[in-house]
């Protein structure tokens, strides 16, 4: 009698372990279309911040609007390693952003692509930012203003995943590079460039600093 009860108790755990179990597997099933598919689930990137900081690290037309009455701008044919966007009707243009407060003797710049009929205005919402180069600190900036920050700060917010040449480190992520100039330790100035390639290497890191 007791084997039998046992024996029936045994199997009944069996019975829960199993139901457990597949309810546990049923978190990870995806019902589309066609079919069940069991897929594992994604571990989050461990580098949130600096993905999130490389893929919109400034609001443009935010930071036009603040900077409108400090502000020269050119026509220019972009650089070769510069994202060209496939559209006609197209220019890039700079933004020479005058800061009051200079760390440095030189001028921040903004590049755009531009196109259509709004092309030439600064007012032009359409506009796709392609590289900035920033040698001051500016409040402005926001999550961007990097100028100062020591390079165990950066780390502490981006990672130590880098490239790293004379005096600097560089961050990337798909076709976007962030090029850190360094002194003493701290960020001295850097390039923010959406790139026309996603391989990025000490190769078109020299032809960029150069």
């Amino acid at each position: 009698m007791k084997i039998r009860i046992l024996t029936i108790l045994f199997l009944v755990f069996i019975s829960c372990k199993n139901v457990t179990e597949k309810e546990t597997k049923k978190v990870e099933i995806i019902i589309d279309s066609t079919e069940l598919k069991i897929e594992k689930v994604k571990k989050p990137s461990e580098n949130v911040k600096l993905t999130s900081f490389l893929e919109n690290p400034i609001d443009l037309q935010e930071f036009k609007e603040k900077k409108s009455r400090n502000v020269t701008t050119s026509v220019t044919n972009g650089m070769e390693y510069h994202l060209h966007p496939n559209v006609s009707d197209s220019i890039f243009y700079n933004y020479y952003y005058h800061n009051e407060n200079l760390n440095s003797n030189r001028i921040d710049r903004i590049t755009v692509f531009k196109y259509g009929q709004n092309k030439h205005r600064y007012d032009d919402k359409t506009e796709t930012l392609i590289e900035f180069e920033v040698f001051n600190n500016d409040s402005d900036l926001g999550k961007a203003n990097l100028v100062g920050l020591s390079k165990t700060e950066l780390e502490s917010e981006f990672g130590t995943d880098y490239l790293t040449f004379n005096n600097g480190i560089v961050y990337s992520y798909k076709n976007r590079v962030l090029i850190i100039e360094l002194n003493d330790l701290k960020v001295k100035s850097y390039n923010y460039i959406k790139l026309n390639t996603e391989k990025i290497d000490k190769d078109l890191i020299g032809e960029i600093i150069k």
